[in-house]
């Protein structure tokens, strides 16, 4: 049994040990970008990469940017694997999460350039009914950074409901905060389309969805 003990107590060390070097050596592989932006659009290529110096993207990411069907950025930088040392290419195949939320944002933000609103504004100053319930001091600024407080919703939502834009609204007004707002971020995963819906809906002056919004404004042919 000395023995067995013994042999485990190795493995493990050596286990341990081989984690650290790997470790070490990922955290000193060097940076790497790649790719093409405009003239007009080089700010892009610096937000993009500063978003892996100061350690926000720990991997691998690309992005690219179209203007009246013509590709003015496409970047890319990081690991496609960072154990494998292996680079991200122009052609790496990701999985997408959520990226629909930074649409929803880019319709609050064409509201905001209108005048529609303010990022610091109450959400209760264009949707009174909001203020229900202890959410009469967040602010449309942490609803779309998810300090809203609202990571999910304690009213079960069925298909019907979630159809259906008028009884989304009752819900979210009937909500409480789940946690001090604006203090902490907790991610909106499911609830942070039908609260952009609203805010979109009581601040256009169409009183569109974000759906209707995003076709009529954003994605409709020129």
């Amino acid at each position: 049994s000395m023995g067995l003990l013994r042999y485990g107590l190795i493995l493990g060390f050596l286990a341990f040990l081989a984690h650290v070097i790997v470790d070490k050596l990922h955290s000193k592989l060097p940076l790497h970008f790649d790719g093409h932006v405009e003239k007009g659009y080089e700010n892009i290529r610096i937000a993009f990469e500063q978003n892996f110096l100061d350690g926000w993207e720990s991997e691998g990411a690309s992005f690219a940017m179209f203007l009246k069907g013509k590709k003015v950025v496409d970047i890319w930088g990081g690991y496609a694997d960072k154990q494998a040392a292996r680079i991200w290419k122009e052609d790496t195949i990701t999985v997408t999460f959520s990226t629909t939320k930074a649409v929803a944002a880019v319709c609050i933000a064409m509201l905001a350039d209108r005048g529609r609103l303010k990022y610091d504004d109450l959400v209760s100053k264009h949707w009174p009914g909001f203020a229900k319930n202890g959410k009469e001091n967040i602010t449309i600024e942490w609803v779309l950074s998810h300090m809203g407080a609202l990571p999910y919703f304690d009213t079960p939502i069925t298909e019907e409901m979630a159809r259906d834009h008028n009884l989304m609204r009752k819900v979210i007004e009937n909500e409480t905060p789940k946690r001090p707002a604006g203090q902490s971020s907790g991610y909106h995963l499911l609830t942070y389309g039908w609260l952009v819906d609203q805010i979109i809906r009581h601040t256009d002056e169409k009183h569109r969805g974000v759906g209707q919004f995003l076709r009529e404004e954003i994605t409709k042919p020129n």
